[in-house]
């Protein structure tokens, strides 16, 4: 017996449950503009981790929905290398890759929208539509990286995760009981007599 795939939410839900998501990543990229600024090492990453939460919720919306745009047919025409405009470009910062590195550097706020993300995602049509739909699933992925929670998966791929077999560890050999210290002794054993 196949299984068969839940129902796409309806279409009245779609714009609820894209601006719930936008306001939640709106607010955890305010919360993060707000909490960096006090912290000089992670300054830097307030843009880009801003334009990541916003783009984020843009992609939901537009998976949602089902309007995708289509790819440029045509090649992309091959940079030629400018060593000197390279070098003078700042490096560009790069977010951390750390499961859950959003969380840590947040606390207990961070925590907080969590929570409410893992409250929206736990919602039936937000789980009829990432079993559906894979692009809802890969746009959130990273999200719920940063705040360590459990990646979306559609109906297939929790399919093939359950087929698999279950790895078995084979048994730890039992520890030896150490023998009891002799009183008044430094040293942790008992001395062993010599027979002979």
């Amino acid at each position: 017996m196949t299984p068969s795939t839940p129902p796409l939410p309806a279409q009245a839900d779609v714009p609820d449950l894209a601006r719930r998501m936008g306001l939640i990543l709106a607010a955890l990229a305010a919360l993060v503009a707000a909490r960096f600024l006090r912290r000089p090492g992670l300054a830097a990453l307030i843009v880009p981790l801003w334009q990541h939460l916003t783009h984020v919720a843009r992609r939901f919306q537009r998976a949602m929905t089902h309007k995708t745009r289509p790819r440029a047919a045509c090649p992309r025409p091959t940079p030629t290398p400018n060593k000197v405009s390279a070098d003078l470009r700042p490096p560009k910062p790069r977010l951390p890759t750390g499961r859950g590195w959003l969380v840590r550097a947040l606390g207990y706020e961070g925590v907080a929208y969590r929570l409410q993300l893992e409250a929206l995602l736990a919602e039936p049509a937000i789980q009829a539509a990432i079993a559906a739909l894979p692009a809802v699933g890969r746009v959130l992925r990273p999200v719920c990286r940063m705040l360590d929670l459990p990646a979306p998966r559609t109906t297939a791929e929790a399919a093939a995760i359950a087929a698999q077999p279950k790895r078995v560890r084979p048994a730890r050999p039992m520890r030896l009981l150490e023998r009891p210290r002799v009183r008044g002794s430094w040293w942790p054993l008992t001395p062993v007599r010599k027979w002979g």
